[in-house]
């Protein structure tokens, strides 16, 4: 094999390891977080919900965890979760949470810094967002969940998250 045609394989077999299908995301382990995204009304909920059904089936453990402030996992699976991780019934290895962004970031403001940060907060647009997104995720990295599947808010909320 030449020198050209081992690269067109190469970038072949890199094309084939991201396509975008269902059955990738679901052969790829070294996935670990899965961010389902959109405009509101278009789907997020459903789409995350069935794709972490899905993984755990393939996976040792997931978490879906939700961002948007409508919550409607809790409709989707006719269970109410709270903030912190719980067992999604019928299901040995799959979890849930709803978490509250308000919540967060009124506990941030708790703190010893908290007339720093309610300035702060009152300065920049979409810094509580910000806030709240940055605790959710020192919080689920240390989750031993093999793979963990985002429900974000619409996409202007998830913007503002992702900005910082």
């Amino acid at each position: 094999m030449t020198d050209s045609s081992s690269a067109q394989a190469q970038y072949f077999d890199a094309e084939e390891a991201n396509d975008p299908t269902l059955n990738n995301i679901l052969d790829q382990h070294s996935l670990k977080w899965i961010f389902v995204g959109g405009k509101g009304g278009v789907g997020k909920t459903t789409v995350s919900c069935s794709l972490a059904i899905l993984l755990s089936q393939v996976r040792e453990s997931v978490l879906l965890v939700s961002t948007d402030p409508a919550h409607n996992i809790s409709d989707a699976f006719n269970q109410k979760f709270s903030g912190e991780p719980t067992k999604v019934n019928g299901f040995s290895n799959l979890y849930a949470m709803e978490v509250e962004t308000k919540a967060e970031s009124e506990e941030l403001l708790q703190s010893p810094m908290a007339s720093m940060l309610a300035q702060i907060q009152q300065s920049l647009p979409g810094i509580d967002e910000m806030m709240s997104f940055s605790t959710l995720m020192r919080q689920v990295q240390g989750y031993p969940f093999s793979v963990v599947v985002f429900d974000t808010a619409p996409t202007g909320h998830t913007l503002r998250f992702l900005s910082f």
